[in-house]
């Protein structure tokens, strides 16, 4: 039976959401009130709805490196995390058709759907989400605790989007595909005004080529500084990763000052991937 309406506001989605979230984390993590990264992993062998869940709660300390968390700051920073994406994918008219739910990020479109008593789209894997998932797990191992650095450091997140077909990859591909991730874990990246966070008010785009980009990543390293030439082993493999498996690799820049980053290829099986990341420029 649909937990939501046919066709939601972002609020009454993430209102319900967020309050089974919750609940689900609060179960798994017991009397003790503080949910483990073990636990939220254990919550996808659930043999209920609860299991949905696990995705997001893992993602969440994937993101934070956290070992345990109380299970208020946890749901609270997710129920901000599913409002920000939940307003992106709605548009607008501000509703959430449908068609608006495939725009969300995948561990909440299937909760959408499922609590809109439909089927989830492509539940089915195959082999190119395999591919996809495979590279997600590659490339947030390469990143976890790597920084891009520039005016403030910013992390790394990684984004995909749908196959493209052969079509090109262009700062309109991101904008359509990759916005409502984007504004979603923007927060996660860097520090950014939260007028500032959307996607669709940076207007200034600037688009250049991977191979060099990170090139010069790897060649700005300090020889008489530790940390910072370790950061330039750790971008070489970055850079090795991504262009042994994507092709069309760009770099695109939106905004200014504050910059989101997107580093995006397309992966073996069609599909539009990549790491989101920031630099600030003043």
């Amino acid at each position: 039976m649909p937990r939501i309406p046919t066709t939601p506001s972002p609020a009454k989605f993430v209102e319900t959401w967020s309050t089974d979230f919750k609940d689900a984390v609060r179960r798994a993590a017991g009397k003790a009130g503080r949910l483990s990264a073990s636990e939220a992993t254990r919550l996808a062998a659930r043999p209920d709805a609860d299991k949905l869940f696990a995705d997001t709660a893992v993602q969440y300390f994937a993101d934070t490196g956290k070992k345990t968390v109380s299970v208020d700051v946890i749901a609270r920073e997710m129920k901000a995390y599913a409002q920000r994406a939940a307003e992106q994918a709605a548009g607008p008219d501000k509703k959430l058709s449908l068609e608006d739910g495939k725009k969300l990020p995948n561990d909440l479109k299937d909760d959408f759907f499922f609590m809109r008593g439909k089927a989830v789209p492509a539940t089915t894997p195959t082999p190119g989400g395999s591919a996809v998932e495979a590279l997600r797990t590659q490339l947030s191992g390469l990143t976890e605790g790597l920084w891009m650095p520039s005016e403030t450091d910013a992390a790394f997140r990684f984004v995909s989007g749908p196959k493209l077909d052969g079509a090109p990859i262009t700062a309109a591909t991101v904008r359509e595909h990759l916005s409502a991730q984007h504004d979603a874990l923007l927060p996660q990246v860097m520090w950014a005004p939260e007028e500032s966070v959307p996607l669709a008010t940076r207007t200034h785009v600037e688009e250049r080529g991977a191979q060099q980009f990170l090139q010069r990543l790897i060649d700005n390293v300090d020889p008489e500084d530790e940390v910072s030439m370790e950061n330039g082993q750790r971008m070489q493999a970055l850079k090795d990763a991504l262009e042994a498996n994507q092709t069309d690799l760009k770099v695109f820049r939106f905004g200014e000052v504050n910059i989101s980053t997107f580093i995006v290829g397309r992966a073996s099986s069609g599909e539009l991937v990549g790491l989101l990341t920031g630099q600030v420029e003043t």
